[in-house]
């Protein structure tokens, strides 16, 4: 009985594997084909205006707090984590490339989290203006996970929670521009897709939605400005084995030099 477990998960990790291998080859087709467009309208927020030419880039530094929740039939829920985190990324012209840790860092003396990813967007405009942007992005997403209970050994069945995801998605964002130099902007990706152990043969699916407002000062020291955010990232985890089911859910406060 355990090997025709072991057997159906197998195909049907294969299966899930196979669709989104499919759907993200699709996706890059389309971006292949249509490159030039899509380097035109990618995030290009706010350049309608002849004398205006917002900055491409961005560095960021955020404090938040990040909670991963058991949901799984059973198990003893190992590698739940409810603490502060610290962030660094970088972001520019559809590239956003991110790190976040916890653990003792901050504060957290027996569990640790780490995560590290980056998402890949480009745009359809839905209505552009001198002052109002509004498009939907269409996103490629991967990310690594790993979440350590310093007291694993209690635990021997269950010994590490490192998982990476590959997923893609489409949502809603707006940029509005009151004054030249100034920008507010605001928008929401879920993404679904394919989850997989890093270390081991186990696999499922992922379903995210990651959301952020954040406020532009461009241009204030010559070339450079400064941004001040707010970002909310959700993850839930169906893996086959219910141990490693798990919802995770972060807010954070960012700080960063656009230029």
């Amino acid at each position: 009985m355990k090997c025709k477990a072991t057997k159906k998960n197998s195909l049907l990790f294969e299966k899930r594997y196979k669709i989104l291998a499919s759907f993200l080859s699709i996706l890059f087709i389309l971006m292949t084909v249509n490159t030039k467009q899509l380097q035109a309208q990618m995030f290009s927020v706010g350049e309608t205006g002849v004398n205006y030419n917002r900055p491409m880039s961005e560095l960021f530094v955020g404090v938040g707090s990040m909670d991963a929740d058991f949901k799984g039939g059973s198990g003893s829920g190992a590698f739940e984590y409810t603490g502060p985190v610290l962030s660094v990324g970088y972001n520019t012209s559809g590239i956003n490339l991110y790190l976040s840790t916890g653990g003792k860092i901050t504060g957290v003396e027996d569990r640790s989290y780490f995560n590290t990813g980056g998402n890949f967007d480009f745009g359809l405009s839905l209505y552009q203006s001198s002052k109002i942007n509004l498009k939907i992005p269409i996103r490629i997403a991967s990310r690594y996970t790993n979440i350590t209970n310093n007291r694993a050994l209690l635990f021997p069945t269950v010994n590490r929670f490192q998982f990476g995801m590959i997923a893609a998605g489409a949502g809603i964002n707006g940029v509005w521009r009151p004054v030249k130099n100034i920008r507010i902007e605001v928008g929401a990706v879920p993404t679904y897709g394919f989850s997989f152990a890093t270390g081991g043969s186990l696999g499922g699916s992922i379903g995210t939605v990651n959301a952020h407002g954040k406020l532009y000062f461009d241009r204030l020291f010559n070339d450079k400005g400064l941004s001040i955010g707010y970002k909310y990232d959700l993850r839930s985890y169906d893996i086959e084995d219910n141990v490693y089911d798990y919802d995770l859910k972060g807010h954070s406060v960012e700080i960063g030099i656009t230029f």
